[in-house]
């Protein structure tokens, strides 16, 4: 049984809305999935709903955003004296060339940051909600003869534009906080303003 991390459907307007709850080794091709779906379907622009994702793998990040992306870099890795390690760039193959929004909260991190500082950089998404989680190391784990491990932090992830994510996050375009007595039952309703504003923000484009 796949365990599925990826959702969609059409809103009104020609809005097509994706959910992403996590990366997982099938995320991007789900993800893939689901844009072309709901740009057959007649989307116009969409919303990309990373709200509570805690993250995941950055082979699928990286993915996500080359499907994305026109060129450019997708995140890059430096050690503490700021030196490059690691770069992955966007291959060009494809890009996704509709408006889009990305939701954010407190609790998206790690790879849905990478995602978001992508997005951002890139101009191919403005990010609505609030500022993301700040979970930018890369960590390695180190086992040792008795058993134990020693985890060790060697290396920090940067946006395409250099920005540092880690206990900074990445700051929304548009920021919009949920109101206090908002619910679960709330969730892409009325109370949901980020989600209003997201719409908000594509219908102006699509227009």
């Amino acid at each position: 049984m796949e365990n599925y991390t990826v959702e969609s459907e059409m809103l009104d307007d020609q809005v097509g809305y994706i959910a992403v709850t996590q990366f997982n080794d099938n995320t991007a091709q789900e993800f893939e999935d689901a844009i072309d779906e709901v740009q057959a379907n007649g989307a116009k622009a969409a919303i990309i709903d990373l709200r509570d994702n805690p993250g995941g793998l950055l082979t699928a990040v990286v993915d996500m955003c080359d499907y994305i992306m026109d060129d450019g870099v997708i995140v890059s890795t430096k050690d503490r004296d700021g030196n490059v390690l690691g770069e992955y760039k966007d291959t060009g193959k494809h890009s996704v060339d509709i408006p889009l929004v990305v939701l954010v909260n407190g609790n998206s991190a790690s790879a849905s940051e990478i995602f978001s500082g992508a997005m951002q950089d890139s101009g191919k998404a403005k990010l609505v909600g609030t500022t993301t989680f700040g979970k930018g190391i890369v960590q390695s784990v180190i086992p040792l003869s008795d058993g134990t491990a020693v985890k060790l932090t060697v290396a920090k992830y940067f946006t395409p534009n250099g920005n540092d994510i880690h206990k900074k996050g990445v700051a929304p375009d548009i920021e919009v906080k949920l109101p206090e007595d908002y619910t679960a039952d709330d969730f892409q309703g009325e109370k949901d303003t980020q989600y209003q504003k997201g719409l908000e923000v594509l219908r102006g484009k699509v227009k």
